[in-house]
């Protein structure tokens, strides 16, 4: 059956409310060729990575059970951090982690600036691989640029706090609560940068002062989207816990040295390394609720200050409107 596909307008002020429903329809009306994309793209470093953060995870585990068998012998602190292969683990897990953070920021808004074109769900992963590959080196350097200038920012602080410190205690806890505040305000600020960066074809350091003129006397609506869109995430991701949870006390009820830190079976540590690293799968997935809560709240901003919608919809005003049809709406 064909059904009449009406695409979601971005250029368009909307309240706090209609931003989350905005959020929750894109998703709905784009699940299958969004995941897919998420999943075909970003799925195969998102999968290794997590594989290791699931091993390192049990690992740690691992590691606490000997140290409550052996009476907290020193060895084996010593085996466990002097182990080349888990320090192996822990870099690969990182650097896969990262890229995948990376690749996924880039699939959601290069998927997103797409749909804005067409003006269609019918997307295929093809499509969304060359514009990802294409604006890769781009998002990698807002992400090495961005880090550097918080290092930078942080090493700064630390000599602000340490020399407040040395005249005044008082003075260096304030100080200490300016920068936290502070920080907060730039972080929040400075998450519109991808979405800026993508959509408006500027450079770094243009798209960072642009964050800070459009957020003005915006920054709570933003904070408190994505601390909802957030707490979602983590809700539903923690979700994937729940059977690593019970099978962790089911081992600790069926210890027969009456030991909570029994070394665990095989079948146990295969079924805890299984549910963590679909843990950190979902929570990968998911991280692209708040990506596309933020691409609105941009265009929100971008209309309330500016209203280019408004001004497109004017010029356009007598021409025909187009029909977008698609054989599915998902």
């Amino acid at each position: 059956m064909e059904n009449t596909f009406t695409p979601i307008e971005f250029q368009k002020a909307r309240d706090f409310s209609n931003k989350m429903n905005a959020t929750f329809e894109f998703l709905k009306q784009n699940f299958k060729p969004f995941f897919k994309s998420l999943l075909y793209i970003a799925g195969p470093p998102m999968l290794v990575g997590s594989v290791l953060a699931g091993s390192l995870y049990s690992g740690y585990f691992g590691f606490i059970g000997n140290m409550s068998r052996n009476q907290g012998n020193p060895d084996v602190i010593t085996d466990y951090l002097g182990s080349p292969m888990l320090w192996v683990e822990i870099t690969l897990a990182v650097l896969l982690m990262f890229l995948s953070g990376v690749m996924i920021v880039a699939v959601v808004y290069n998927y997103m600036l797409e749909y804005d074109a067409r003006k269609s769900n019918d997307i295929d992963v093809n499509t969304i691989w060359e514009r990802v590959r294409n604006s890769l080196p781009m998002y990698f350097g807002t992400i090495f640029l961005y880090w550097i200038l918080l290092i930078a920012a942080y090493l700064l602080v630390i000599l602000v706090i340490i020399g407040a410190a040395a005249i005044s205690p008082w003075l260096a806890f304030l100080g200490g609560v300016a920068v936290f505040i502070g920080f907060m305000y730039a972080i929040i600020s400075l998450s519109l940068l991808f979405i800026i960066r993508a959509y408006e074809k500027i450079g770094f350091f243009e798209a960072m002062s642009r964050c800070f003129t459009l957020i003005r006397d915006k920054w709570w609506s933003t904070f408190g989207l994505l601390v909802i869109l957030s707490l979602v995430q983590s809700t539903l991701s923690s979700l994937f816990l729940i059977p690593w949870y019970i099978n962790f006390f089911v081992s600790m009820m069926h210890s027969i040295d009456r030991n909570p830190f029994q070394e665990p079976s095989f079948t146990q540590e295969l079924i805890n390394n299984i549910f963590m690293t679909l843990y950190f799968i979902v929570s990968f997935l998911l991280y692209s609720l708040p990506l596309v809560a933020l691409a609105f709240q941009y265009f929100n901003l971008v209309e309330l200050k500016e209203a280019k919608g408004l001004l497109s919809r004017i010029n356009t005003i007598g021409q025909p409107a187009a029909n977008n049809k698609t054989d599915e709406q998902y």
